[in-house]
């Protein structure tokens, strides 16, 4: 840009010497001054006039037509800063008197006002065929409607936004979660483990005492002791189990699959690659319990007589399906609170879930984690 405005500078100088000169003493300049004179203009018009074109299109619609570097500036602005200053750049960048992101109801970030008159746009920000929020901008002046053009180009940077507001709510979604089980576990320590201990050390401090003076009672104490210490050691494996199933540990996530048991009369077949690649320990934990909870479903709700359970891996995914047999899904069918905790699970690793009529009748629970099998 320096370099062309040097060029024009010169060029400008050079016209407007020959300009002042009088007409008569052009005579005396020679001929091949002129031929260079013009094989220089020549060489930087094209370059000169489009640098010009493309510097006075971006200084009154910005840079809307460079779809590339648009895209490029919006991707390295969600990368850094997420969304707040999202809506700046957007109307920086396309010369937009007016964006506004809403998601969940609320406005997450706004620029500039709307003109009077101006058309307002309205475009859906999806992810995975989930409304997350919406991207709305004005045109640039009173009645003024954004070409097709315009709106193919916010339609495609929607994507983008859109993706960002998923990644933001998951981080939401899996923050929660987090304190929610940190609430129960304290909960559980403090109201249940935690009284159980305290009086087994003040029986302890007893029989203590009563062991000389009266050996048959503390005797009597002692076997209270041994069951109040066995219902603390089931009390704390509860809570371990509810941290992390203790049999994928032991045998890994296929075994423990294998292990599971869906009820009197069901039978149950597991089939998985071989051999099997190292998952990330909480999609080990959410395939587990999906597959346990579909698996209950079959033998208490659908009345099952065969169960398949199928795991797949593939590329950067991992696909847990289950199927049965049994009567299917009701009409006008609602989803409890199995199907909820299903859904939950998946939705906090980025997956997943379908759960739907299976091909013959029965019912079809799929699962899809995004993973790096190959970590």
């Amino acid at each position: 840009m320096i370099g062309y405005a040097f060029v024009v500078a010169g060029l400008t100088a050079v016209v407007t010497t020959w300009t002042a000169r009088p007409l008569d003493s052009l005579a005396d300049i020679p001929w091949w001054s002129h031929a260079i004179a013009l094989a220089i203009v020549v060489a930087t018009w094209a370059p000169v006039s489009g640098q010009l074109d493309r510097s006075v299109h971006q200084l009154v619609y910005g840079q809307r037509d460079d779809a590339y570097e648009v895209a490029g500036r919006v991707y390295r602005q969600l990368s850094d800063d997420l969304l707040p200053t999202l809506a700046a750049v957007l109307a920086r960048t396309l010369a937009l008197p007016f964006v506004e992101i809403e998601a969940g109801g609320d406005v997450v970030t706004s620029h500039g006002v709307a003109p009077e008159g101006a058309a307002i746009v309205t475009i859906p920000l999806t992810h995975q065929q989930l409304r997350l929020g919406t991207l709305r901008v004005s045109g640039r002046r009173r009645g003024d409607r954004l070409s097709a053009t315009d709106v193919r180009l916010l339609e495609d940077l929607a994507r983008h936004v859109a993706t960002t507001l998923a990644v933001q709510h998951s981080r939401e979604q899996l923050v929660t979660a987090r304190e929610e089980e940190r609430r129960r576990i304290r909960r559980d320590l403090h109201d249940g483990l935690g009284p159980t201990l305290a009086s087994l050390a003040l029986q302890l401090g007893v029989a203590q005492r009563t062991l000389r003076t009266d050996p048959q009672a503390a005797e009597h104490l002692i076997a209270e002791l041994r069951a109040d210490v066995r219902q603390a050691t089931a009390e704390i494996r509860r809570l371990v189990y509810e941290l992390r199933p203790p049999m994928l540990d032991e045998f890994g996530l296929v075994d423990a699959l294998r292990h599971l048991r869906p009820g009197d009369g069901v039978t149950r077949t597991v089939s998985a690659p071989e051999p099997m690649p190292a998952l990330p320990a909480a999609v080990e934990v959410a395939i587990y319990r999906i597959a346990a909870e579909a698996l209950h479903n079959a033998s208490r709700h659908a009345q099952a007589a065969r169960c398949a359970v199928e795991l797949a891996a593939a590329g950067e995914s991992v696909t847990l399906t289950v199927t049965d047999d049994g009567r299917g899904l009701p009409a006008g069918y609602l989803a409890g609170v199995g199907h909820h905790s299903m859904r939950e699970r998946s939705a906090e690793l980025g997956g997943t879930i379908e759960i739907g009529h299976a091909p013959g009748g029965g019912t079809r629970v799929t699962a899809t984690f995004p993973v790096r099998t190959d970590a």
